[in-house]
C-alpha cells in the first residue's frame, strides 16, 4: 500500500494552486515576448500588465509600483545594495537574503517572542543616523508579525527610508502599503500558491526606483532581462486568489493551528511553541520538543511521509541552529526544532496524522 504523503511546509513552498496551473498550461507553449512589437509581443504586454494590477491590489499600491523579478530574494538584494555604501540596520531575525547583502549592517535586537525591541531600535536610530532600515513584515520561522507602521514611523523620523519584506505575510494577513509606511517592499509567488522564479519589487512614494539588473528597457528599465510572462502571470493570479480567499483561509488555518498546538501540548507538556506570547500568523507554528534533535525529528516525520523544516529551507537542505532563535536568546541545544507550516491545501486529517506521528515518536 502507498504511503500517505502529507505536506506542511508552506513557508518554504506552496504547493501550485491548481487554478494557476491551469492558466500557465494555456500560455507556457506561447513566445510572449513582452518587449516585441508583433501581436504575440502584444498579448505577452497585456498579460503583464493585468498581473500588474493583481498584485498591486493586494498589497493596495498604485500598479505603476510594481517591478517584476524573479523573486523576493532578488528584490532583497536590489534593495540593500542601493545603500550598500550607506549605514543599514536591519532586525536580528532577518532573512538571509537581508542578512548575508550587507553583512556588517547593524543589527536591531528582538525580544524573547521575536518581536523587534522598539527601545533599543531608537537608540540605534539616534546613535548611528540610518540611510535604510530593513525589517520583515512576518518571521519566516516562527510567524511573528512584526509592528511595521511604528518601526516605519520611527525611522522616516530620523531619517531613514523603510524596507520590508513581506514575504510570508502576503495572503496571510492584510496589508496596506500605505498604512505601513514603507517605502519599499518584496514579494515572492511560490509563497501564495503561485509558480517559483517569479517576484515583485513594489515601490512606495519616496522617489527612489533601487536597481540591481542593467541592460535592457523592460520593466521601465528598472529590471533588464526579458519578462518571465508565464511566471508573472501566476503570480499575478495568485495574488488575485490570495486576497478573494484571505479571511476564509486564515479563519481555517486558524482553527488547524489551534487543533495542532493544542494536541502538541497535550502529548508533549514540555514543549515550547516559540513566539507564542506575540502576535502571529494563522499557519506558522514553530515548536522546540525537548530530549530531541532537529535531524532525529525530521528523519523520523519524512519516513512517515510528512514533509517539514526545522526553520528556513533556503541553507540547500542543511538543519543548522536558528540564528532567529538565537536572537531570541533560545538555547537551540535543549531542544529538537520542528516548523509546522499550513496553507490551502491543509486539511484537518493532515494535522491529526502529524499529532499521530508525533506521539509514537515522542516515546
Amino acid at each position: 500500500m502507498k504511503q500517505q504523503r502529507i505536506y506542511l511546509d508552506y513557508n518554504a513552498t506552496a504547493p501550485l494552486r491548481p487554478e494557476i496551473f491551469l492558466i500557465l498550461k494555456t500560455i507556457m507553449g506561447e513566445p510572449l515576448n513582452a518587449s516585441a512589437v508583433h501581436s504575440y509581443g502584444r498579448e505577452g504586454r497585456k498579460l503583464i500588465e493585468q498581473a500588474r494590477t493583481q498584485v498591486a491590489a493586494l498589497i493596495k499600491a498604485p500598479a505603476a509600483q510594481v517591478i517584476f523579478n524573479s523573486g523576493a530574494t532578488e528584490g532583497n538584494n536590489t534593495v540593500l545594495n542601493h545603500f550598500s555604501g550607506e549605514t543599514i540596520l536591519i532586525s536580528a531575525i532577518e532573512h538571509d537574503s537581508i542578512r548575508e547583502v550587507i553583512p556588517n549592517a547593524l543589527r536591531i535586537p528582538v525580544d524573547t517572542n521575536g518581536v523587534v525591541d522598539l527601545h533599543a531600535y531608537e537608540d540605534l536610530l539616534k546613535a548611528h543616523k540610518p540611510a535604510l532600515v530593513s525589517v520583515m513584515l512576518v518571521n519566516n520561522e516562527t510567524g511573528v508579525i512584526q509592528p511595521i507602521a511604528k518601526i516605519a514611523a520611527m525611522a522616516h523620523s530620523h531619517g531613514a527610508l523603510m524596507h520590508c519584506d513581506a514575504v510570508q505575510a502576503a495572503g496571510r494577513i492584510p496589508i496596506d502599503i500605505v498604512e505601513l509606511g514603507v517605502d519599499f517592499l518584496t514579494l515572492s509567488s511560490h509563497k501564495i500558491g503561485g509558480p517559483q522564479g517569479a517576484g515583485a519589487l513594489v515601490l512606495g512614494l519616496c522617489g527612489i526606483t533601487p536597481i540591481l539588473l542593467h541592460g535592457g528597457g523592460q520593466e521601465k528599465k528598472a529590471r533588464a532581462g526579458t519578462e518571465n510572462v508565464a511566471g508573472i502571470v501566476g503570480l499575478g493570479a495568485a495574488a488575485e486568489l490570495a486576497l478573494q480567499k484571505l479571511e476564509g483561509e486564515q479563519e481555517r488555518l486558524k482553527m488547524l493551528q489551534h487543533k495542532l498546538e493544542t494536541g502538541l501540548q497535550q502529548i508533549i507538556p514540555a514543549s515550547v511553541i516559540y513566539g507564542q506570547g506575540a502576535p502571529r500568523v494563522s499557519n506558522t507554528t514553530l515548536i522546540g520538543i525537548p530530549a530531541k534533535t532537529s535531524e532525529s525529528l525530521l528523519m523520523n516525520f519524512d519516513l512517515s511521509g510528512i514533509a517539514l523544516s526545522n526553520g528556513a529551507a533556503c541553507s540547500s537542505g542543511s538543519v543548522k541552529p536558528s540564528h532567529v532563535l538565537q536572537a531570541m536568546k533560545i538555547d537551540t541545544a535543549q531542544a529538537g526544532t520542528v516548523r509546522i507550516s499550513t496553507g490551502w491545501n491543509t486539511h484537518e486529517s493532515d494535522i491529526d496524522h502529524f499529532l499521530a506521528v508525533l506521539e509514537k515518536i515522542s516515546r
